[in-house]
């Protein structure tokens, strides 16, 4: 049984067609390679996104705690500087009236 040019032209033309299809396959797979490794470096930073975010909102805990303080402590100490204005008031009133009976 014997080959016709027919059917080698067509043997010919289905290897051509593997063969590019071949190196289709190995287009694809380095595609696909350079995709996953996207993908893990892309996992990657999103851990390293959460880790920084967690961070971050321990960190506005801590500094909305020492508002906090900070706040407390301006009040505290504008009550205290009421007191220390009336005792001034009253020692510089109470010198004013020593200095009038001694002259």
């Amino acid at each position: 049984m014997s080959i016709t040019v027919q059917q080698q032209a067509g043997f010919q033309t289905l290897k051509a067609k593997q063969d590019a299809l071949a190196e289709d396959m190995v287009e694809v797979k380095v595609s696909l390679r350079e995709i996953a490794k996207a993908m893990n470096t892309l996992s990657r930073l999103e851990v390293r996104h959460d880790h920084t975010q967690e961070t971050l909102e321990r960190v506005h805990k801590r500094i909305d705690a020492y508002e906090a303080r900070t706040q407390a402590l301006e009040v505290k100490l504008a009550s205290q500087l009421w007191i220390e204005r009336v005792i001034w008031v009253v020692v510089a009133a109470g010198i004013a009236g020593i200095s009038k009976l001694l002259y």
